[in-house]
This record gives C-alpha cells, structure tokens and sequence, in this order.
C-alpha cells in the first residue's frame, strides 16, 4: 500500500500483584506516555487497545504462569474486543464508570463462561453492580481511600471471590491485610511499578480499511480477505501471531496467511482489526464521532433507495468513512486515496462531488439544521424534503438505539 507502517514505541507501566506467599500472581498493564509513569492524554479505548497490540500480538514472549491485568471500557467490552487475546493470560478489569446495564451484564457473562477471569473495584458493592457480583473473580480495594477492616463481612461472605489490597506499602499494612482476609496484594511494599517499553509496528490505515470492506463486502472469499491482509506485512504479522497466540495446540505453528484467516474466522478477524483502528485513533471526542459517522452511513444507506443509480452499500461507506480525517487526524486524501471503493464513493469523500457527494452534503445541511440549504439540495436531487427528514429521523432513532444498547 501507498502508507508505510509506523513504528512506535508503546511505554506502559507494569504492576505486579502477589499472593499471599509473595508469590507474584500477575501484573496489571497501564499504558503510560513515557518512562515517567506520565498519565496518557489519549482516549482509554485507544490506550487499551495499544496495550493489547504491543503486548499480545507483537511476538513478545510473555510468562505464561502470570495474568495480566488490563482495563477495558464498556465500549471495547461490548465490541468483544478481550476476544484477541488468550483467556489464560487476560483479566478483564471492568473500569469504575461502567454500568451494569443489561448487554455489558450479559457480555461478561459470556467473558467468564469462556474462562476470562474479571476484576471490578470496591464501588461494585454500593452501586446497581451489587445485584451481580457473581460476575467477579476478584474485587480491588485501595488502602489509601478505605479501611480494610470493613471489609472483613464481605470477605468472609464471599468466598470464592478474591480481594485485592492495592497500595499496600508498609509490611504493617500487608499483615493487616492479611488478617481481614485479603488474598492479593499490590503496592511499594513490594516493587515500584516498572515502566517498559515494547516497540510495535502498527499496520496502515489504509491497510485496515482496506480488510474493513473486504471482509463486510466479501466474507466468505477467503482468498480475497487473505490477499488484501497479506499486501500490509504488519497486518499480515499481526494476524498471524493473533492466530498462534489464540490456538489451543502450540505443537503447530500457524506460519501460512491463509490459515490463519481460516483460523481466526470472521467474528475474531473483525474484532482484531476493530483493535488495530482504535490504535491508531487518537481523539478524545472519537466515540462521539463514530455515533456520528454511524447516523450517516444508516441515512445515506436508506436514501439511496430512492435511486436508481445509486448503490446503497457504498453509499453507507461514504457516510461511515466520512469523519475519518477527524477520527484518525489524518488527511481524508492520505486515508480514502488508495482504498478500494467505487470512484464516485471517493469523490464524494474528497470534494463532496457527485450524487453521494450531494447526499452526504445534504446530511451535513440537516445536521446544523441549515434548513435553506436542505431545501436547495432537495430541490437538486429532485426528492421531497418531507421524506427525507423522515428517513433522517429514522437513522437517528436506529443510531441513538444502537448507542443505548451500547452505552456509549
């Protein structure tokens, strides 16, 4: 492809966590901006998901007797995303903000009945998650914010959940801890957090477009998907080692592209790309883009049935990729240039030219409520303004439907 692949250097701090022999039991994984132990300004989803890229799915041998910790937002939960990685190995950390509504409840039901283990924080006992702390494996405590001795009742009534003492940092603290019954343990007293580095090459963005609309267009051409993953060699090796680290039988390496497609099958083939864009996005409003992007894509789809000439899945495609510049901060040129869309989808997206171009502009009109405008465009395009606001209605009911049962 025309984009080289960016190397980069993803620093994260890494926490060990023991047990109560001193054993250490796993680490938890938060992505840092330097050697500093520096907060990241980006978005948690896109710190997630580089986490994920750069410590499963870039050849690092990791200790297969630990678990690691890593924190996932509601979003990346419902979208499956802790799918990329190897049960064995991932505790899922459900953030603080997230609510326990309905999907995310089921989603982690379906997490811990594929073996994930999952970690929530103390709030989980004073908030609607109360109802369903059968879903957690373990619950951390920070000794900074409370006393441990409260929670001697829950932990004797809940056996098989393990508690956590996080900021233990006296030898004091870790035997009072133990005393009230915690069985995990993380803090100074141990080890300061270890700030480390992997270097990962991330694949396109034109690349991951590109396997975006192959595998929607075409998921059962098998040859096709592979040939078009195969053209990004960071892509190639990230679905490859997603495939290997992912196998249940690590007496057969998984080396051949086309097996690894098969492999992976569709669902985990979406679910990793879906991780490797997040990657590359870096703006903190991106979700709010992306509902955005999504409400286009649905009204685009539908008006396109009012033509004759107009394809109703590209006309979706020019609505969903017509936010990505802003999304990825990148020229929409560099990003739609080279993928393989129909000419009339790409000009709609560069100069907002053409029939889409005139669809897509008109969703811009109704969007900023520029009523004289819709009205021109209508004219235009000789459609009746009155069936148009309505097919927007609907995309937007659809849209904000799809957001609630999301949570986003």
């Amino acid at each position: 492809m025309g984009e080289s692949d960016a190397v980069s250097e993803i620093f994260f701090s890494c926490q060990p966590i023991f047990d109560e022999k001193q054993n250490q039991w796993g680490s938890e994984l938060l992505f840092r901006e330097g050697l500093k132990n520096k907060f990241p300004s980006i978005d948690e989803d896109t710190a997630t998901s580089r986490i994920l890229s750069a410590n499963f799915l870039s050849g690092k041998e990791l200790d297969d007797s630990l678990r690691y910790v890593v924190s996932f937002s509601e979003t990346a939960l419902l979208g499956e995303i802790p799918f990329s990685i190897p049960v064995t190995r991932l505790v899922i950390c459900v953030v603080e903000k997230s609510k326990a509504t309905p999907m995310l409840v089921k989603q982690l039901e379906a997490y811990r009945k594929a073996g994930f283990m999952v970690l929530g924080d103390s709030k989980v006992f004073s908030n609607r998650w109360q109802r369903h702390l059968h879903l957690f494996d373990v619950i951390s405590v920070n000794m900074t914010q409370e006393s441990l001795a409260d929670w001697a009742g829950a932990i004797s009534d809940y056996p098989d959940i393990q508690f956590l003492a996080r900021k233990v940092e006296t030898k004091e603290e870790f035997t009072l801890a133990q005393q009230q019954g915690f069985r995990l343990f993380q803090g100074y007293f141990f080890e300061q957090p270890l700030i480390q580095s992997h270097s990962d090459v991330a694949p396109s963005v034109i690349s991951l477009l590109d396997a975006c609309i192959v595998i929607n267009r075409s998921p059962y051409d098998i040859d096709e998907i592979t040939e078009v993953i195969s053209k990004d060699v960071s892509l190639l090796y990230k679905v490859v080692t997603s495939a290997n680290v992912l196998a249940k039988s690590k007496k057969k390496t998984i080396t051949n592209p086309k097996q690894a497609v098969v492999y992976l099958g569709l669902e985990s083939l979406r679910r990793l790309i879906s991780l490797l864009i997040m990657s590359n996005m870096n703006h903190q409003d991106c979700l709010h883009l992306q509902n955005a992007a999504i409400l286009r894509a649905i009204f685009m789809q539908q008006s396109a049935a009012m033509f004759k000439d107009m394809d109703a899945d590209e006309a979706f495609l020019v609505g969903a990729f017509s936010l990505l510049d802003a999304m990825l901060g990148a020229p929409m040129e560099d990003l739609i240039g080279q993928l393989d869309i129909h000419k009339d989808a790409k000009k709609a997206l560069l100069s907002r030219s053409g029939r889409y171009g005139d669809l897509l502009d008109l969703c811009k009109h109704i969007e900023h409520a520029n009523w004289e405008w819709v009205s021109t465009v209508c004219e235009k395009m000789a459609l009746k303004e009155r069936v148009v606001l309505k097919v927007f209605d609907n995309a937007r009911y659809q849209t904000q439907t799809l957001a609630a049962t999301m949570q986003v």
